[in-house]
């Protein structure tokens, strides 16, 4: 039988052995780890909080804030001056907001935007250090309301302009005025459209001269509405609708009669009534003063005055 002697262990491979097993091998790798992530956490927690205190000093910054002047808003206002005070006023509530605010931007848009001067916000643009440039498209007044007394400011589209109604005509604007108090309905309130038949069949009429040669040879100063009493075929019940005639600066006169698009029983469109104006100005004598034209029917001509 033969038998195998083991040598003892040296005392360096048993402290070798005790080295690999026991449990500070494992724990303290993590612990190094661990401070590693710690380190790198506040680092990044300290370059966040340095970032937060530049954009805070940016924003507290005098240099970047408005002074409610600073808004430039082009060359729509010089083509409404009634404008400017309501929007000068919006302006001025933005006093001390910074050009580096993230929501300045929508801020302005929803104000200007509820403006019943602003028809639409097209742009907005930041100009450092402390400008905004506003481009708006207006509600620019193209003629004026008579009623109640007064007269009232309304754009293309017949919406009532904040403009406290003045005692006298305001100058340059065409009027559309009725013959009584109460042909023209009542007025609404700013903003909203006016749509009463006599003033938006005035404004009707009032495209159809400005989108025609008669334009500058009959440049209307008053469309005058009255109201008119219709019957169907069978003479049943009575319809009452407006009645216009145009009065234009050199003080000539159109009896236009309705308002339509379309055919109104024998009455021509107003397409026809235009193209009978363009044939009777073709005479010599048309544009006397004091001359009468009458386009309410199929048959038009006009009146000289004695």
């Amino acid at each position: 039988m033969t038998t195998t002697r083991v040598e003892p262990l040296s005392r360096t491979v048993k402290e070798a052995v005790r080295r690999n097993t026991s449990a500070g091998r494992h724990v303290r790798p993590a612990l190094a780890r661990l401070m590693h992530i710690l380190m790198f956490l506040l680092a990044v927690g300290g370059c966040a909080a340095g970032v937060v205190f530049l954009w805070r000093s940016a924003l507290a910054d005098p240099r970047f804030r408005m002074d409610g002047e600073t808004l430039g808003m082009g060359g729509a206002v010089r083509e409404c001056p009634e404008s400017v005070g309501d929007l000068r006023a919006i302006g001025r509530s933005f006093s001390g907001r910074s050009l580096l605010d993230p929501s300045l931007i929508g801020d302005l848009e929803r104000a200007y935007g509820e403006s019943v001067w602003v028809k639409r916000v097209v742009r907005m643009r930041r100009s450092f250090p402390n400008r905004i440039d506003l481009e708006l498209l207006l509600r620019i007044p193209v003629a004026q309301v008579r009623s109640g007394g007064r007269y009232w400011l309304i754009d293309a589209d017949g919406v009532l302009l904040p403009v406290d109604g003045s005692a006298g005509a305001f100058p340059r604007l065409p009027e559309i005025v009725g013959v009584s108090a109460r042909v023209i309905g009542g007025r609404p309130k700013a903003g909203e459209v006016w749509s009463d038949e006599g003033v938006a069949g005035g404004l009707g009429i009032l495209r159809a001269f400005w989108g025609s040669p008669l334009s500058e040879a009959l440049p209307v100063e008053r469309i005058v509405v009255n109201a008119g009493v219709f019957r169907d075929g069978d003479g049943g019940e009575r319809e009452i609708r407006r009645r216009f005639e145009v009065v234009a600066r050199n003080n000539v006169v159109v009896r236009w009669g309705t308002f339509t698009q379309e055919m109104s029983g024998d009455e021509p469109t107003s397409a026809e009534k235009m193209w009978h104006l363009e044939e009777l100005l073709r005479r010599d004598e048309a544009l006397r003063p004091g001359v009468c034209f009458d386009v309410r029917t199929r048959l038009p001509g006009f009146t000289l005055a004695e």
